[in-house]
């Protein structure tokens, strides 16, 4: 089970007649064959079709108001526009952008056939140029509370970091935790202080924009060897693009790039671990972590270096040539 908050979040939607039905009166579409659900932990992603194209119909968690959907779309309309491959709604039979079925938002969108996936180097740098254009293309696009603050995401602050973490890490030591589960918190906590106090050293905050959010293999599909999809905006929200970027590298912002790195994996901890409802599920989420606490905390250790490679900077006249370091990626966390 992966609801949290208490019930806040939702479990993800399940096809039934019912649904079927819905979206026949709405977009008079419907399932195309047996096997219609795409996948997504987050949301029901259905194929459907008009008897004409292929359609994809998202059932949003219930925590996703209609009023965050309209937003989404607001943004995906506006990079569209600016040659983003991004899908737009599919307009009701009646000409709205979303309908509610069982306290759910729904969308359709077209279905765009992109079979491949960001997850090699040169798919990577080809993204990345993409993704470039869409933080410059939202870095002054209005965003009320709809699109800038979303209830539950991959995400956790710098400020107030050690805070955050603790909620999640107080909860694992409240529920007996095995000695590995123990040293687990500990290394978190250690992590977000380490993190905390080397941040507040940056003199120029990061920027904060609207952002994708999870800007990342699936999420970026290919064809032809270019980007044809732009898709999964569920994490989009305002926050320092170098949040955007943990793992890349970003123009003027690259000194804080290995900060962002090394606090990716304590949203796990202090969204994730603090908020499932089932224990069983957050400590697993706790389990899947370790190795990426344990790298990130050894990436504090040499920040500076880091900082250093990334900027350009070169060694005091006199000093001794740094040694290069092969900095390996850390896995991509659990999905949620």
């Amino acid at each position: 089970m992966d609801d949290a908050a208490a019930g806040q979040r939702g479990t993800r939607a399940i096809a039934s007649a019912d649904l079927e039905e819905f979206l026949r009166a709405h977009w008079g579409v419907r399932p195309a064959g047996t096997a219609s659900d795409l996948g997504g932990s987050v949301n029901l992603n259905l194929l459907v079709t008009d008897g004409r194209s292929l359609r994809v119909a998202r059932v949003y968690r219930p925590f996703v108001t209609g009023q965050r959907v309209a937003a989404l779309q607001a943004v995906r309309r506006h990079l569209a526009s600016h040659g983003i491959p991004c899908a737009g709604p599919i307009p009701t039979l009646c000409g709205r952008g979303w309908e509610t079925f069982q306290g759910r938002t729904i969308e359709v969108e077209p279905y765009v056939a992109a079979p491949t996936t960001m997850h090699t180097l040169a798919r990577v740098r080809t993204g990345l140029a993409m993704l470039g254009r869409i933080h410059a293309l939202l870095q002054a696009f209005p965003s009320g509370p709809a699109a800038a603050a979303p209830r539950f995401v991959n995400y956790v602050a710098a400020t107030g970091l050690v805070q955050a973490v603790a909620a999640g890490t107080g909860r694992i030591r409240a529920w007996r935790p095995t000695p590995a589960e123990a040293r687990l918190a500990d290394l978190a906590d250690q992590l977000a202080g380490t993190l905390a106090a080397q941040e507040q050293e940056l003199a120029v905050p990061a920027r904060r924009q609207l952002v994708h959010g999870d800007f990342w293999d699936n999420n970026v599909r290919f064809r032809h060897r270019r980007v044809a999809l732009v898709t999964d905006f569920d994490f989009l929200g305002g926050r320092p693009r170098t949040d955007d970027l943990a793992l890349t590298l970003y123009y003027t912002e690259r000194a804080a790039t290995p900060l962002a790195i090394a606090r990716q994996p304590l949203w796990s901890i202090a969204v994730w671990v603090a908020l499932l409802d089932d224990q069983d599920a957050a400590r697993r989420h706790l389990a899947a972590t370790g190795a990426e606490l344990k790298w990130a905390l050894q990436l504090t250790g040499r920040i500076a270096q880091v900082q250093d490679a990334l900027t350009d900077r070169l060694p005091d006249e006199g000093s001794p040539p740094r040694r290069s370091h092969h900095l390996g990626v850390s896995p991509r966390g659990q999905d949620t």
